[in-house]
């Protein structure tokens, strides 16, 4: 019986982390508890990959995000968007900033447009511009750059798995979402 209980126990607190996140962010992350429903041990290793999205420490917050605002308008998701451009905010990046990001990447500063571009290269598949690559190596740095090309493949993972779970129907390109 003590097991029984320990697993019922380990799922209140699971759910209840969850719908603290979604409670802190305005965000819906049915697709977690979905997939904790399905697979408590796939969800465990969801999880262990979280850290893994959101690494950036030498590469500054301005470069992270505009990165993972790019990932999450070219995999069209709404609900992703809006996140990141939360996160974003309470990393300090500033409105005027996110919104350029959101809204006008051609206003963004050379250095954030080359890390849009590299981001997007990356995610279509096509060929890489090492100029482009180059410039942002030069600009944040050699551990910088990695930093991005985790950030650049970690954060696909939540647009990917609500895809792979059936969960895309709030997902859409967003029109605005600085406002929120």
């Amino acid at each position: 019986m003590p097991e029984k209980n320990a697993v019922a126990e380990d799922e209140k607190q699971v759910l209840a982390e969850i719908n603290a996140f979604e409670s802190a962010y305005g965000y819906n992350a049915d697709y977690m508890k979905d997939l904790f429903a399905r697979s408590p041990e796939s969800f465990r290793r969801f999880v262990a990959a979280r850290p893994m999205t959101m690494h950036y420490d030498q590469l500054p917050p301005e470069a992270y995000f505009t990165a993972a605002i790019a990932v999450m308008q070219e995999e069209d998701c709404r609900g992703c968007l809006d996140l990141n451009v939360k996160m974003a905010k309470e990393a300090g990046v500033p409105d005027g900033l996110i919104e350029q990001m959101v809204g006008a990447p051609h206003d963004l500063p050379a250095e954030l447009k080359d890390v849009r571009e590299h981001t997007l290269n990356c995610l279509r598949g096509g060929a890489i511009d090492e100029q482009v690559a180059h410039r942002i190596e030069r600009h944040f740095g050699h551990a910088a750059f990695g930093e991005l090309a985790i950030a650049i493949v970690g954060v696909r993972i939540y647009p990917g798995l609500k895809r792979a779970l059936l969960k895309m129907q709030s997902c859409q390109i967003p029109s605005s979402v600085v406002s929120h």
